[in-house]
């Protein structure tokens, strides 16, 4: 028995780099798409975020029909909308749009974390009840708008236009064993945000696999799990790439929503004891290194969660790097270097 490659995924956050305008930054992802369809990866996901100076994805699906227009054979998806934002309608209305133009490419990757602060999410939805006890009436709703609603839905005579009968690939996406369960009951694939929350993965797959009941969209479970990526040969241009992203998570941890850090700054930047520690308790878990260590850290992950795939994080602060991330990435899977355990190839 040998075994099956894994699925290769990429999430991009549309990074605005120091001195860089949104239009730079917005070209920067659709030509992240555009090299990741080149090496061959399977899907490429944008996430929604709102407000973050040093991010410019807050308009997945406008961003999605660029990114679509500029390639023809990667997936593309959110990873992902976060539902309570939005009406289930208007997301069904945009996701049926982008698959009129795009086809069966489009994913739709669904989310419950505002991906913002109170105030803006507040904004965001127009009122101040801002918790998300009503996420599974949301989500059987969107579901609903595509697939048709049972007739006591007071919602089920509303007809998604584009939308209804034209089926997403859909994704439950999460950091914790909630999501993981909703997943699994209702029989849709799953990815867990390791890059950012790396404690509980192992926990929230088992939970995903132990709940999954088959369904109309799905007869086996899929689950990826996010991985932040910074790889280099030389150790110290991987310190200095990830830098800048450290400064401004460290910033955000302290309630700020900072600028993008310039190399400068970065360079010159003294980190405490107990941010050094910080960092390397962020890092431990993620592909930090060469191109051997990228290697066995996530194959390490895979055999510990049974993911089946890995969605990559590009985490370096230059386009550059974040580019020979995905090089990195490619090359290993293509060479046989990252599989899946115990999992026969057909």
């Amino acid at each position: 028995m040998s075994d099956a490659p894994l699925h290769l995924s990429v999430l991009d956050l549309a990074t605005r780099e120091y001195g860089q305008s949104n239009t730079e930054a917005l070209q920067g992802s659709i030509d992240m798409a555009v090299r990741a369809e080149q090496l061959g990866y399977e899907r490429i996901w944008v996430a929604e975020h709102h407000g973050m100076p040093g991010i410019t994805s807050s308009a997945p699906a406008v961003l999605l029909s660029a990114v679509g227009a500029a390639t023809s054979t990667i997936r593309i998806g959110s990873g992902g909308v976060m539902l309570p934002n939005h009406a289930p309608l208007v997301i069904a209305e945009q996701f049926g749009t982008l698959r009129a133009l795009y086809g069966d490419r489009v994913d739709l990757g669904i989310g419950r974390a505002p991906g913002t602060d109170g105030a803006t999410a507040m904004a965001l939805r127009r009122t101040d009840r801002l918790d998300v006890d009503d996420f599974p009436q949301q989500l059987a709703d969107l579901i609903g708008f595509f697939t048709g609603m049972e007739e006591s839905n007071p919602l089920s005579r509303i007809r998604a236009v584009p939308g209804y009968g034209d089926v997403p690939e859909f994704w439950l996406l999460g950091s914790s064993g909630y999501s993981a369960q909703v997943a699994g009951a209702l029989g849709i694939a799953f990815a867990f945000a390791h890059h950012f929350a790396s404690d509980n993965t192992e926990a929230a797959l088992a939970l995903y696999h132990q709940s999954f009941r088959p369904s109309r969209f799905r007869s086996e479970p899929l689950a990826l799990i996010g991985v932040q990526v910074v790889t280099d040969e030389d150790p110290a241009v991987v310190e200095e790439q990830s830098a800048p992203g450290m400064i401004s998570f460290i910033r955000m941890r302290q309630g700020t929503k900072p600028e993008p850090v310039s190399m400068d700054e970065a360079r010159a930047y003294q980190f405490s004891d107990l941010e050094r520690r910080f960092i390397a308790a962020r890092t431990e878990r993620q592909a930090y290194g060469t191109r051997e260590q990228v290697a066995a850290k996530i194959n390490d992950l895979v055999e510990s969660t049974g993911a089946d795939g890995v969605i990559v994080a590009p985490g370096a602060a230059q386009a550059r790097y974040r580019h020979q991330a995905l090089e990195v990435v490619a090359g290993l899977h293509g060479d046989g270097r990252l599989v899946r355990p115990g999992v026969a190839v057909a």
